[in-house]
């Protein structure tokens, strides 16, 4: 069976009519013009086929009834519109599945399924008697936005409400940052059959530049404010961009509370000193995002400045909702057209030109999507419920037309709820780097001599107290090869050669001391950290001073200098703790001279 099929009229005379002709041979006789008979004749439509559809008397469905009964069929929709309400819509094989398991547990068998379960002209036949469903291509959401209540956002509205109160259109601003990656992304091109991988060469690379937008509820687009990775700023970072944009470099690329301000006060107060009334900015609730300063600046313009709930910007940021992504689709364009005319990556010298170019590009629609944001958020016309009925709330109230009629749609809505907020478990952190040869594989029973005894914790002491921190913290995923070859140290092995009373000691594992060795000309001292003990010697780790604007911290050398020494040649315990990436900041080192 094809899977677009159509009835072919033939001899049989099942429905052997155009359905197109029913439908004018009804509206003929509805409007009087022919009689049933008339219309029978001149459609060639069965008599008492038609009579019965004038009548509106026993119009059955024609055809062999379909696997699933109505009302089950009405269940199974609620369900699917309940996923997808919670974030977890099904694809075509899941509803084909659970109709599978269904069936299994009822006791049916439905000979046209294989196994029971539906094939794909069932599915497409399922969606053709329900047009309340459609397929759409999934965006995925994470967690934590997920786990914006309705509560929250219904709060959030009632506070803007205030905020807006004698706010004109034009008067009200959101801004926001985003990034442009030098990468067009991919394509879909054409290649021979059979050939897995289709290769474009193009040079890519995961550079991008930050650049802040800010647009006003009357449609109006402000200049652009890019912020480069750099130390310096050029000239020829400037040249050629969009009128009145603005540029600033910071050290991560990203914006900090300098920049911000900076945004703030050469790009949106200039725009808000040119309106007369109250003022409303609207923005997300980074901590770059708010200084002083910038509050000052506000209250003295008038200008009242509104915070979105965290994780909420998918809903409630009209950039994020209606501009960026057509913006970024130009952006992306347009940075295809340069990449395949020129070689390497983007320079700074040409991004104010491309920007300019996708400003440009999405031209008049640029006003359309602007008010879209503003309306999609429910701001500019004020309409919470814009964004409340996307929401989902947790107990609905009496009253609500959304009631649970069974106790298994119940329970999938509990389900779905634990599915959405996610499990609040930490994740498992991934213990001490081991010490293993290259090549070499390990056992279980290896662990036993590395595993961390509790002298290895650090006691600090001070004039608040003591306090214990652990020796080391593990570095993060994406630190660099340089900072893992000085994190190796981090985790060296504690081992003890004998039994020793820690509390008999003067010195235990894990303190910071003062060693001193001799040599021809002068004694030098070093920084160590101890190791393990016997007796009266000490198996140490020296450590290599670093001095900066800042600070004085200690740090290991690139090769272990791990060496044994007599208590006589401990000049003295020190106390400090021990930081990220290999630093171990140390105190009462001002009187003496250290290595």
């Amino acid at each position: 069976m094809p899977r677009n099929y159509r009835k072919q009229l033939g001899p049989r005379q099942n429905r052997n009519y155009d359905p197109v002709y029913l439908e004018r041979a009804i509206a003929a006789v509805r409007r009087g013009t022919l009689s049933i008979r008339t219309a029978s004749e001149q459609y060639a439509i069965p008599y008492t086929t038609l009579h019965r559809w004038v009548n509106n008397n026993n119009l059955l469905a024609y055809g062999r009834p379909p696997a699933l009964e109505n009302l089950e069929e009405e269940k199974l929709v609620k369900v699917l519109l309940i996923c997808a309400e919670w974030g977890f819509p099904m694809k075509s094989f899941d509803i084909r599945y659970i109709v599978q398991q269904y069936l299994n547990k009822s006791g049916k068998r439905e000979k046209r399924f294989s196994d029971n379960l539906p094939g794909l002209d069932w599915f497409k036949s399922f969606m053709a008697r329900h047009p309340n469903l459609t397929i759409k291509f999934a965006e995925n959401t994470k967690r934590v936005r997920a786990a914006v209540t309705y509560e929250v956002v219904e709060t959030y509205f009632a506070n803007l409400k205030q905020s807006l109160k004698d706010v004109p259109s034009a008067n009200v601003l959101n801004y926001d940052e985003t990034n442009f990656a030098d990468d067009p992304g991919a394509v879909k091109v054409v290649v021979k059959r059979g050939i897995k991988h289709a290769h474009r060469i193009m040079d890519t690379s995961k550079s991008s530049t930050s650049v802040m937008f800010a647009i006003s509820g009357d449609g109006n687009l402000l200049p652009p404010y890019v912020v480069y990775k750099a130390k310096h700023l050029y000239p020829g970072w400037t040249e050629g961009g969009f009128p009145n944009s603005r540029y600033n470099r910071t050290v991560s690329g990203w914006f900090d509370a300098n920049t911000f301000e900076d945004w703030f006060v050469t790009t949106a107060l200039p725009y808000f000193r040119n309106l007369d009334g109250p003022k409303l900015i609207i923005g997300d609730n980074l901590c770059s995002h708010l200084t002083i300063s910038v509050i000052q600046e506000c209250e003295k313009n008038n200008i009242r400045f509104v915070l979105l709930p965290p994780n909420s910007t998918h809903l409630l940021q009209p950039l994020d909702v209606a501009y960026f992504r057509p913006f970024k689709r130009s952006w992306r364009s347009i940075l295809e057209k340069w990449k395949l005319k020129n070689r390497g990556v983007l320079p700074k010298t040409v991004f104010p030109t491309l920007l300019k170019e996708s400003i440009e590009a999405v031209g008049a629609k640029s006003t359309a999507n602007i008010l879209a944001g503003f309306k999609a958020c429910g701001i500019v016309p004020f309409n919470p419920d814009t964004v409340l009925q996307k929401m989902v709330r947790l107990r609905p109230q009496e009253g609500q037309e959304r009631v649970m009629e069974t106790s298994w749609t119940e329970a999938i809505v509990s389900h779905l709820s634990d599915l959405r907020s996610g499990s609040n478990d930490a994740a498992p952190k991934r213990g001490k780097r081991l010490t293993v040869p290259s090549g070499q594989s390990i056992a279980a029973s290896d662990l036993l001599p590395e595993l961390i005894e509790p002298e290895d914790i650090i006691e600090i002491s001070g004039e608040g107290g003591n306090e214990s921190e652990e020796l080391m913290e593990t570095e993060e995923d994406n630190t660099s090869e340089d900072q893992s070859a000085q994190t190796s140290y981090e985790n060296l092995p504690s081992v003890s050669h004998g039994k020793v009373d820690q509390n008999l000691n003067k010195f235990r594992n894990g303190d910071f001391v003062i060693v001193k060795f001799k040599t021809n000309k002068r004694d030098r001292l070093y920084a160590a950290n101890i190791l393990s003990q016997y007796e009266n010697e000490y198996t140490v780790n020296t450590l290599r001073k670093k001095d900066t604007s800042k600070q004085t911290f200690f740090v290991n050398p690139n090769v272990p200098d791990i060496v044994t020494v007599e208590e006589s040649q401990i000049v003295k315990k020190i106390y400090g703790h021990a930081g990220r990436r290999g630093q171990f900041v140390l105190n009462d080192i001002s009187n003496y001279c250290l290595e």
